[in-house]
Protein backbone atom coordinates (compact mmCIF):
# COMPACT_ATOMS: atom_id res chain seq x y z
CA UNK A 1 0.00 0.00 0.00
CA UNK A 2 1.37 3.42 -0.99
CA UNK A 3 1.96 5.67 2.04
CA UNK A 4 -0.34 8.33 0.54
CA UNK A 5 -3.19 5.77 0.49
CA UNK A 6 -2.88 4.85 4.18
CA UNK A 7 -5.92 5.97 6.22
CA UNK A 8 -3.84 8.24 8.45
CA UNK A 9 -2.44 10.15 5.48
CA UNK A 10 -5.88 10.47 3.91
CA UNK A 11 -6.95 12.05 7.21
CA UNK A 12 -3.97 14.42 7.08
CA UNK A 13 -5.00 15.55 3.59
CA UNK A 14 -8.57 16.06 4.83
CA UNK A 15 -7.39 18.30 7.69
CA UNK A 16 -5.31 20.40 5.30
CA UNK A 17 -8.23 20.79 2.90
CA UNK A 18 -10.89 21.64 5.46
CA UNK A 19 -8.64 24.32 6.98
CA UNK A 20 -7.83 25.67 3.50
CA UNK A 21 -4.08 25.79 4.14
CA UNK A 22 -2.22 27.59 1.35
CA UNK A 23 1.38 28.60 2.00
CA UNK A 24 4.61 29.73 0.41
CA UNK A 25 7.14 27.93 2.63
CA UNK A 26 6.70 24.31 3.74
CA UNK A 27 8.95 22.18 5.97
CA UNK A 28 8.46 18.42 6.43
CA UNK A 29 10.11 17.00 9.57
CA UNK A 30 10.96 13.31 9.33
CA UNK A 31 10.22 13.39 5.61
CA UNK A 32 11.76 10.07 4.55
CA UNK A 33 12.21 9.93 0.77
CA UNK A 34 10.02 13.00 0.22
CA UNK A 35 7.24 11.22 -1.69
CA UNK A 36 4.50 12.42 0.66
CA UNK A 37 6.26 15.79 1.06
CA UNK A 38 5.77 16.45 -2.65
CA UNK A 39 2.07 15.53 -2.50
CA UNK A 40 1.43 17.86 0.42
CA UNK A 41 3.49 20.65 -1.16
CA UNK A 42 1.26 20.51 -4.25
CA UNK A 43 -1.87 20.59 -2.10
CA UNK A 44 -0.77 23.68 -0.13
CA UNK A 45 0.76 25.29 -3.25
CA UNK A 46 4.15 25.73 -1.57
CA UNK A 47 6.88 27.49 -3.55
CA UNK A 48 9.75 26.64 -1.16
CA UNK A 49 9.96 23.06 0.12
CA UNK A 50 12.30 21.84 2.85
CA UNK A 51 12.83 18.32 4.16
CA UNK A 52 14.57 17.19 7.37
CA UNK A 53 15.46 13.63 8.33
CA UNK A 54 18.24 11.55 9.90
CA UNK A 55 18.26 8.93 7.11
CA UNK A 56 20.93 9.84 4.54
CA UNK A 57 19.71 7.41 1.84
CA UNK A 58 16.12 8.64 2.16
CA UNK A 59 17.29 12.26 1.87
CA UNK A 60 19.20 11.42 -1.31
CA UNK A 61 15.89 10.34 -2.87
CA UNK A 62 14.16 13.46 -1.55
CA UNK A 63 16.87 15.62 -3.11
CA UNK A 64 16.15 14.03 -6.50
CA UNK A 65 12.54 15.20 -6.12
CA UNK A 66 13.74 18.80 -6.04
CA UNK A 67 13.43 19.28 -2.27
CA UNK A 68 16.04 21.15 -0.24
CA UNK A 69 17.16 18.65 2.42
CA UNK A 70 18.71 18.81 5.91
CA UNK A 71 20.21 15.80 7.68
CA UNK A 72 19.54 16.38 11.37
CA UNK A 73 18.56 14.55 14.56
CA UNK A 74 15.25 16.12 15.55
CA UNK A 75 15.81 15.10 19.18
CA UNK A 76 18.85 17.34 19.64
CA UNK A 77 19.82 19.38 16.57
CA UNK A 78 18.96 22.94 15.61
CA UNK A 79 17.23 23.41 12.27
CA UNK A 80 19.42 25.39 9.83
CA UNK A 81 16.51 27.75 9.16
CA UNK A 82 15.97 31.37 10.19
CA UNK A 83 13.52 32.33 12.94
CA UNK A 84 9.96 33.15 11.83
CA UNK A 85 10.52 32.06 8.23
CA UNK A 86 8.28 29.01 7.61
CA UNK A 87 4.52 29.04 6.98
CA UNK A 88 3.68 25.36 7.46
CA UNK A 89 5.38 22.37 9.12
CA UNK A 90 4.39 18.71 9.10
CA UNK A 91 5.72 16.01 11.44
CA UNK A 92 3.90 12.85 10.39
CA UNK A 93 4.53 9.64 12.35
CA UNK A 94 7.72 11.16 13.77
CA UNK A 95 7.23 12.39 17.33
CA UNK A 96 6.75 8.86 18.71
CA UNK A 97 10.30 7.99 17.57
CA UNK A 98 12.08 10.85 19.33
CA UNK A 99 14.08 10.64 22.54
CA UNK A 100 13.46 14.35 23.06
CA UNK A 101 10.26 15.52 21.31
CA UNK A 102 10.49 18.86 23.12
CA UNK A 103 13.49 19.82 21.00
CA UNK A 104 11.53 19.25 17.78
CA UNK A 105 8.53 21.23 19.02
CA UNK A 106 10.73 24.09 20.28
CA UNK A 107 12.52 24.25 16.93
CA UNK A 108 9.23 24.09 15.02
CA UNK A 109 7.92 27.02 17.05
CA UNK A 110 11.11 29.00 16.48
CA UNK A 111 11.15 28.71 12.69
CA UNK A 112 7.39 29.15 12.18
CA UNK A 113 6.01 32.55 11.29
CA UNK A 114 3.41 34.09 13.56
CA UNK A 115 0.17 32.13 13.08
CA UNK A 116 2.07 29.48 11.10
CA UNK A 117 0.76 25.90 11.24
CA UNK A 118 2.21 22.67 12.65
CA UNK A 119 0.49 19.41 11.63
CA UNK A 120 1.32 16.28 13.64
CA UNK A 121 0.18 12.67 13.30
CA UNK A 122 1.04 9.85 15.72
CA UNK A 123 -0.35 6.53 17.01
CA UNK A 124 -2.87 6.84 19.85
CA UNK A 125 -1.87 5.00 23.02
CA UNK A 126 -5.48 5.15 24.25
CA UNK A 127 -7.09 3.84 21.05
CA UNK A 128 -10.03 1.46 21.27
CA UNK A 129 -7.77 -1.37 20.06
CA UNK A 130 -5.15 -0.72 22.74
CA UNK A 131 -7.79 -0.57 25.47
CA UNK A 132 -9.03 -4.02 24.43
CA UNK A 133 -5.48 -5.35 24.11
CA UNK A 134 -4.66 -4.24 27.66
CA UNK A 135 -7.89 -5.72 28.97
CA UNK A 136 -6.76 -9.15 27.76
CA UNK A 137 -3.15 -8.71 28.86
CA UNK A 138 -1.59 -7.82 25.50
CA UNK A 139 0.96 -5.08 24.84
CA UNK A 140 -0.56 -1.86 23.41
CA UNK A 141 0.00 -1.60 19.67
CA UNK A 142 2.79 0.82 18.64
CA UNK A 143 4.19 0.77 22.18
CA UNK A 144 7.25 -1.42 21.79
CA UNK A 145 9.34 -3.09 24.50
CA UNK A 146 12.10 -4.53 22.30
CA UNK A 147 14.29 -3.38 19.42
CA UNK A 148 14.39 -6.92 18.02
CA UNK A 149 10.96 -8.56 18.33
CA UNK A 150 7.29 -7.56 18.49
CA UNK A 151 6.68 -8.84 22.00
CA UNK A 152 3.19 -9.40 23.37
CA UNK A 153 1.30 -7.65 20.55
CA UNK A 154 -2.12 -9.02 19.60
CA UNK A 155 -1.64 -8.46 15.84
CA UNK A 156 2.13 -8.86 15.85
CA UNK A 157 3.72 -9.47 12.48
CA UNK A 158 0.64 -8.56 10.43
CA UNK A 159 1.70 -5.00 9.62
CA UNK A 160 5.33 -4.95 10.81
CA UNK A 161 7.84 -7.78 10.81
CA UNK A 162 10.00 -6.03 13.42
CA UNK A 163 9.74 -3.08 15.84
CA UNK A 164 9.42 0.32 14.17
CA UNK A 165 11.20 2.23 16.93
CA UNK A 166 8.23 3.74 18.75
CA UNK A 167 9.43 5.03 22.13
CA UNK A 168 7.04 7.92 22.95
CA UNK A 169 3.39 6.77 23.02
CA UNK A 170 0.84 9.60 23.22
CA UNK A 171 -2.77 9.88 24.25
CA UNK A 172 -4.81 12.73 22.79
CA UNK A 173 -4.80 14.53 26.14
CA UNK A 174 -1.00 14.22 26.50
CA UNK A 175 -0.28 15.48 22.98
CA UNK A 176 -2.60 18.46 23.39
CA UNK A 177 -1.00 19.39 26.73
CA UNK A 178 2.50 19.11 25.24
CA UNK A 179 1.62 21.37 22.30
CA UNK A 180 0.02 23.95 24.60
CA UNK A 181 3.10 23.83 26.85
CA UNK A 182 5.17 24.81 23.80
CA UNK A 183 2.82 27.77 23.13
CA UNK A 184 0.84 26.26 20.28
CA UNK A 185 -2.90 26.73 19.94
CA UNK A 186 -4.93 23.67 18.96
CA UNK A 187 -6.83 24.40 15.74
CA UNK A 188 -8.18 21.03 14.57
CA UNK A 189 -8.20 17.40 15.73
CA UNK A 190 -9.04 14.32 13.68
CA UNK A 191 -8.84 10.58 14.28
CA UNK A 192 -7.85 8.01 11.68
CA UNK A 193 -8.22 4.21 11.53
CA UNK A 194 -5.35 1.76 11.40
CA UNK A 195 -4.57 -0.97 8.87
CA UNK A 196 -5.06 -4.00 11.12
CA UNK A 197 -7.16 -5.88 12.05
CA UNK A 198 -8.85 -6.05 8.65
CA UNK A 199 -11.69 -8.07 10.15
CA UNK A 200 -12.71 -5.08 12.31
CA UNK A 201 -12.13 -2.34 9.75
CA UNK A 202 -15.76 -1.15 9.77
CA UNK A 203 -15.76 -0.76 13.57
CA UNK A 204 -12.33 0.87 13.38
CA UNK A 205 -13.60 3.49 10.92
CA UNK A 206 -16.64 4.24 13.06
CA UNK A 207 -14.65 4.63 16.28
CA UNK A 208 -12.09 6.82 14.51
CA UNK A 209 -14.75 9.53 14.40
CA UNK A 210 -14.02 9.92 18.13
CA UNK A 211 -10.37 11.11 18.12
CA UNK A 212 -9.65 9.97 21.68
CA UNK A 213 -10.49 6.38 20.62
CA UNK A 214 -8.98 6.46 17.12
CA UNK A 215 -5.94 4.38 16.15
CA UNK A 216 -4.14 7.50 14.86
CA UNK A 217 -4.23 11.10 16.05
CA UNK A 218 -3.92 14.09 13.72
CA UNK A 219 -3.59 17.54 15.32
CA UNK A 220 -3.30 20.87 13.55
CA UNK A 221 -1.75 23.52 15.81
CA UNK A 222 -0.87 27.16 15.27
CA UNK A 223 1.94 29.36 16.58
CA UNK A 224 0.38 31.88 18.93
Amino acid sequence: MSCSLLPRFKAVIDVIRRNNIKVRTFLDLGCGDGSLTVEIAKLVEAKEIYCADIDVKALEKALLRGIKTFMIDLSKDTLPIFNNSVDFITALEVIEHLINPDNMLREAYRVLKSKGYLLISTPNLASWANRIALLFGYQPYNCEVSTEILAGVLWGGRTFSKPAGHIRPFTLKALKELLIYHDFKIVDIKGAPGVEPKELRHIDSLLSRIPSLARRLIILAQKT
